[in-house]
């Protein structure tokens, strides 16, 4: 066989899944051998009457298979193939986990495992075991330095931390700034890790009004007098769990608002990457207010538990003793694993690839599930918020998607401090292939067509 072209039969389903699942049928088959080289994507789509999307997303879901790789300026060729991949990060086989808000799978185990094995065989894992500084090695903080200035964000590695993840350095940041039993003000719905760190160090939440671009200015001033809190923690970019990206204009006035109350902002900015040219964080706003992290857990693997935190000039020597206090460093071998890829240009690739399959995964959903969503209007990200109308619980939806297999946040995960809109957020990296999270998508517009059609009997 000199070439291959499958075909593709109208099913009513994908045809880039179509496209793919004959590929491995053909190959496991022995019909197509490894070393093939396949037609480039636009003669493939011109010969099969498709839009070059089309096979594009087919060649993503392929290489993210292990059924394909593409080569720079040779092509695309086939490989062995493997298995698909599994539900990864402690999953229950029998569930679709539309709970956890994790990326979606693109090869990062590979590239991963590439450079460990570049570390081991280059002697260098002895030196990345012992005691190293607090605050992180040079080397790996400049490395980081580099991967924030490609999100548009200047930084001098004398002012990064490295940390346990992004949930360590909020920790760090809370601790250096309030006491046990302070106000700390959020979005109105706000991240599932804020909640945890406010039970475990009785924190107060305190919800601010938000709208479709994030929170509200004259509620987050007005919250602020009425609390006499001191720190604001928002996510301005792809907030999780409502996905709003805040406007630029809005972020001046929230800055100025935090400089107004003499307060300090925490920043989460973990999705920052998902954007070709990133909004500019708020914190560059007021550096000396403010507390900006990225974590490496979406846009690599939430296993690293790696994250980089800018702080103010003011908290350096009291970051590296809360670092000290809580973990003595981030682990060095993981920092070197970023570090590498970094520098090699794998991060930037898997981000590339985790936005292409955010794009996807969001088709997907939007296509299946409709006019219960509202239009997205921002960059695909790794989640979705439902909002549902009166009448309807959250309650209700966990426990029917539960009966059909699919593992919603329960009400409690996602905490509304302040009454508002009911919803849900739907999480789309963790099925294992898009004809998963078809399935998952169809199966909630059933259960949600259905309770609509008994409400009207």
């Amino acid at each position: 066989m000199n070439e291959w072209l499958p075909t593709l039969s109208a099913n009513g389903g994908p045809r880039y899944l179509a496209f793919v699942e004959q590929l491995e049928s053909d190959i496991a088959n022995g019909h197509v051998k490894p070393g093939m080289r396949l037609l480039p994507q636009r003669e493939m789509a011109q010969r099969l009457g498709v839009s070059v999307g089309t096979i594009s997303k087919a060649y993503t879901e392929a290489e993210r298979r292990g059924l394909i790789s593409g080569e720079v300026g040779r092509g695309t060729f086939v490989q062995k193939g493997k298995a698909s991949p599994r539900p990864r990060y402690g999953a229950n086989e029998t569930t679709i986990n539309l709970a956890l808000n994790v990326p979606p799978y693109t090869g990062e185990d590979e590239a991963i495992a590439s450079v460990l094995a570049d570390i081991a065989a280059q002697g260098e894992m002895a030196n990345l075991l012992g005691y190293l500084p607090h605050q992180g090695m040079r080397s790996h903080r400049e490395a980081m330095v580099m991967w924030l200035s490609s999100l548009g964000v200047t930084a001098d590695p004398d002012q990064l931390f490295i940390t346990h993840g992004g949930q360590h350095a909020i920790s760090v940041a809370l601790s250096l700034t309030i006491a046990p039993g302070d106000v700390i003000l959020t979005e109105r719905f706000t991240y599932s890790g804020m909640i945890a760190l406010s039970a475990q160090h009785k924190y107060r939440l305190h919800g601010v009004e938000t709208d479709e671009h994030g929170l509200v200015p004259e509620a987050l001033d007005r919250a602020f007098t009425e609390t006499g809190a001191r720190v604001l923690f928002c996510m301005p970019t792809l907030q999780t769990p409502m996905g709003s990206v805040m406007p630029e204009e809005r972020r001046d006035v929230i800055a100025d608002i935090v400089r107004k109350h003499n307060a300090f902002l925490v920043e989460d900015d973990a999705y920052a990457f998902l954007f070709t040219a990133p909004p500019r964080p708020v914190s560059l706003r007021i550096p000396e207010r403010s507390f900006y992290l990225v974590s490496f857990a979406k846009c690599l693997a939430p296993g690293l538990r790696i994250a980089a935190m800018i702080a103010p000039d003011s908290f350096r020597d009291r970051c590296n003793n809360a670092i000290r206090a809580t973990g003595w460093m981030a682990t060095p071998v993981m920092a070197e694993v970023v570090s590498r890829l970094i520098h090699n240009g794998d991060l930037l690739r898997q981000a590339k690839r985790k936005r292409e399959k955010a794009a996807i995964r969001n088709e997907i959903t939007s296509r299946v599930l409709g006019e219960w969503l509202p239009p997205l209007t921002t960059p695909p990200g790794f989640h979705r918020w439902m909002p549902l109308p009166a009448g309807r619980t959250v309650l209700a939806l966990v426990t029917q998607a539960a009966h059909a297999g699919i593992t919603l946040a329960p009400p409690g995960a996602l905490q509304q401090v302040d009454r508002g809109t009911l919803g849900v957020r739907l999480c789309l990296g963790h099925p294992p292939t898009e004809a998963e999270l078809e399935k998952a998508m169809t199966d909630i517009r059933r259960i949600l067509d259905m309770t609509e059609t008994i409400s009207f009997v």
